[in-house]
């Protein structure tokens, strides 16, 4: 099934996956109180999926035909 974009239900799923590890690693590394430690993982998280969407569309775009 294809989604929004030429994006397949793979794809959203590796989105997901991506930005919530990110997420979590950056909240753990980080210092400060929780609050600040949350936000730094959202942040984190948010500018991982931005360039996740924005290199898999690169990727669909430009592939060879043979992959």
């Amino acid at each position: 099934m294809v989604l929004r974009g030429g994006f397949d239900r793979s794809d959203a799923r590796n989105l997901v996956v991506v930005a919530a590890i990110v997420a979590v690693v950056m909240a753990g590394l980080s210092e400060g109180s929780v609050g600040i430690r949350i936000t730094v993982g959202v942040v984190a998280g948010v500018i991982s999926g931005v360039s996740f969407l924005v290199s898999t569309a690169l990727i669909e775009r430009y592939k060879p035909d043979h992959w």
